[in-house]
């Protein structure tokens, strides 16, 4: 039989404190729930301070913004993602949790995200003077073909 390299997870003890982001707010909480709390931990909203919380909380915030500032820039444009059309440079968005912050690339042909992450290169430009320039990362995929 061979063996599995993955590690188990190790949940918190029934009565520890963490803090999580629920309903635009954070919240002291206590594990006592595993149905509810280990739906948290998973989904990574399980912090040990205050200050992690209140942190996760201000980056579903900024999501949100962004994401609405892509659909004002795209509808402004008149542009949309079309799959069909392969020479179309598409940009997207994502959050890069190795250093911690938002960055942006672009790419051709494959989807990695829902739709309402992609912009044209017009948007990603205008997007980027929006929101601090130290807030993204640049990362492209290789060109198509390559």
């Amino acid at each position: 039989m061979k063996k599995t390299n993955y590690k188990k997870i190790i949940y918190p003890k029934i009565g520890t404190e963490y803090w999580a982001a629920i309903n635009c707010k954070v919240w002291t909480c206590t594990w006592n729930n595993p149905m509810i709390d280990k739906a948290r931990f998973t989904s990574g909203n399980y912090h040990i301070t205050e200050k992690e919380a209140d942190l996760e909380l201000e980056w579903r915030e900024l999501n949100v913004q962004i994401l609405n500032s892509i659909a004002i820039i795209n509808k402004e444009d008149n542009w949309v993602v079309d799959w069909k059309d392969k020479d179309q440079l598409k940009w997207f968005l994502f959050w890069d949790s190795c250093e911690n912050l938002l960055a942006y690339g672009g790419q051709y042909v494959f989807r990695h995200y829902e739709n309402n992450r992609y912009l044209s290169e017009l948007g990603i430009k205008i997007l980027r003077t929006l929101y601090a320039e130290e807030q993204f990362k640049f990362w492209i995929t290789k060109e198509k073909g390559k």
